[in-house]
């Protein structure tokens, strides 16, 4: 990696991230400038020069779609702006979850955007939700990175809590929070999900495990509408546990209502910084950086 030739750019969702990222690096950086015109077009524009730079992008995509414009608008400038090369840090990435036509009609949005990035050398992200793709080579026609932040998840536990259960709001998540549980030697609980309705679940224990006076931590990927580690709490509650908390890598929190139910019933809520809000205090700009300059295998 040539230091002098690395331009890390910050996009409007991810500009503390990039400073840290950079830092981390030694490396210059530069905000990318991006308004509206009065009807709401969007106006993009870089700082700092990138001809005959290895450009570094860096956008987390939520909100999803006015990002990716963003970031596309920006990418397509720096190839014509004389960019040696192009990559794209999406420490979290959208539109992959429409991953077949589920019903006649329907865009199989993921494919589509996946065509419109070829415009980049490397795309970068952490802990994408796949969901039935099997590698992100199926999306995307250009190198892939996939960052995994167990580490980081790890290392936080470790150092905030003696002795906790963990627990996997579902049979997914489960099999992702037993392989931390078992790097830092936790006890490890599955609750089964039975979905009702897109807006409501039924949680019930699989695999019971001591919870009374015990530090419970909920581990999810993505806390999205939050509605599944709600009725995970609601849970647990009954069971007198002395702490409940939740981590989670990606923290969207959509729903406001139920955002405030799980603040208000948690000792903890954390997130990583892959979206920049107030509970996200565990750092993935290390493992972004020390991606950036490691050699790419797809994966």
């Amino acid at each position: 990696m040539n230091k002098d030739k690395m331009l890390i750019i910050g996009c409007s969702n991810s500009k503390q991230l990039t400073r840290k990222i950079a830092n981390n690096l030694n490396v210059a950086h530069s905000d990318l400038t991006a308004k509206h015109f009065p009807d709401g077009e969007l106006y993009v524009k870089f700082e700092t020069n990138p001809k005959n730079k290895e450009v570094v992008l860096v956008q987390s995509f939520y909100p999803a779609n006015e990002a990716i414009l963003e970031v596309l608008l920006a990418a397509y400038t720096a190839k014509d702006l004389g960019a040696k090369k192009l990559k794209l840090v999406a420490p979290y990435l959208a539109y992959i979850r429409q991953d077949k036509r589920f019903t006649p009609g329907e865009a199989i949005s993921s494919k589509i955007i996946g065509k419109l990035f070829d415009v980049f050398d490397e795309i970068i992200t952490i802990d994408p939700h796949l969901h039935r793709f099997k590698s992100l080579k199926e999306v995307f026609h250009t190198q892939t990175k996939k960052l995994i932040s167990n580490k980081l998840i790890e290392e936080f536990i470790l150092k905030n809590f003696k002795n906790p259960v963990i627990i996997g709001p579902d049979e997914e998540s489960y099999q992702w929070a037993k392989e931390i549980a078992l790097e830092i030697k936790a006890q490890a609980a599955i609750l089964k999900k039975r979905r009702l309705s897109p807006r409501k679940v039924k949680i019930t224990i699989k695999s019971p495990v001591g919870i009374k006076n015990k530090d419970i931590v909920i581990i999810d990927d993505i806390l999205s509408t939050g509605k599944t580690v709600l009725e995970t709490i609601n849970y647990i509650k009954k069971q007198d546990p002395k702490t409940i908390n939740v981590i989670a890598i990606h923290g969207i929190f959509a729903d406001k209502v139920t955002y405030n139910k799980i603040k208000k019933n948690t000792s903890m809520i954390i997130t990583t910084n892959t979206i920049e809000n107030m509970h996200s205090k565990i750092d993935v700009s290390r493992l972004i950086a020390d991606s950036l300059k490691t050699k790419t295998k797809d994966i």
